[in-house]
């Protein structure tokens, strides 16, 4: 599959493989014409030629309405590039622009009605990243009453994961974990099972738990999320992160020799992709006792 997606991409010209970047730093899993022309810096119009030219490669999937998402492998492999081909710069004002096009949208009530809840969604994502936990949560309440209202049972799931990772960030971790504790479980049960998007639930549960000083509990939900992530392709970054975490839950424990080998495992692994976050994470790894 990597192949697949590395030979697709090279056939791209340079503005479709720039939006393809930039859509693995996009805040939520579908896409607006709007919102892509801001995370680009382009004109609606040459926004929906290069997202249907990306759909026309395998690299996007078109959700109806207008809408394009990057199913969960397509996602993590766009993150890499991105990462790697984009400046620092470059990806900070990307992320600033489809920030500020959301928070806007807000501020003034305005949405694209037939894409509303999509747009509840990715509002409510978009003042996570701006560390406005409760605005975020108020948010993406009511894009999960939106996803209760349509019915669809994926788009629940997934409310509901944005919502607990909200209450996660703004220190409601018993209700955070309520929401998140069955997820994996009905990810799975799915009438087509969605094992990036249960992965990424064990990762929240395990981050909701850490957080809540329960690093032994957390340690055991990183490790089945990376379970399922070594069963997939192109999730190195993920995997990654995954061992940044149990670092982190170590080192909560005390455990300093857990700590180090967890931090070694992801500084190899980030290098293999040549992420620039390799070098912080070697630096901390210096550290450890």
């Amino acid at each position: 599959m990597r192949a697949n997606f590395e030979d697709a991409y090279r056939g791209l010209g340079p503005a479709a493989a720039r939006l393809f970047r930039l859509l693995g730093l996009h805040p939520g899993d579908d896409v607006g014409l709007a919102a892509a022309a801001a995370l680009a810096d382009v004109p609606e119009a040459d926004a929906r030629e290069l997202l249907e030219t990306l759909a026309q490669r395998g690299l996007a999937a078109a959700s109806g309405e207008g809408r394009f998402s990057l199913p969960g492998p397509l996602r993590g492999f766009a993150r890499e590039l991105a990462e790697r081909e984009e400046t620092a710069a470059g990806r900070d004002a990307a992320l600033r622009r489809v920030l500020d096009h959301y928070l806007a949208a807000t501020a003034t009530g305005g949405r694209d009605a037939a894409s509303g809840e999509g747009e509840l969604e990715a509002e409510g994502l978009a003042l996570l990243e701006r560390e406005r936990w409760a605005e975020a949560v108020e948010t993406l309440q009511d894009g999960l009453r939106s996803a209760e209202d349509d019915g669809d049972p994926h788009t629940i799931l997934t409310a509901r994961h944005n919502l607990a990772r909200a209450l996660t960030m703004a220190d409601d971790l018993d209700r955070a974990i309520d929401l998140l504790g069955p997820l994996p479980d009905e990810f799975a049960a799915l009438p087509e099972p969605d094992d990036y998007s249960r992965a990424r639930a064990l990762a929240s549960l395990g981050e909701a738990y850490l957080r809540a000083r329960r690093p032994v509990a957390a340690t055991n939900f990183f490790g089945q999320a990376l379970e399922i992530m070594r069963k997939q392709d192109d999730a190195v970054d993920q995997e990654a992160v995954m061992f940044v975490h149990i670092a982190d839950a170590a080192r909560q424990r005390g455990d300093h020799a857990a700590e180090g080998a967890a931090l070694d495992r992801a500084v190899e692994l980030y290098e293999s992709i040549r992420s620039p976050k390799a070098a912080p994470l070697a630096t901390r790894r210096a550290s450890v006792e």
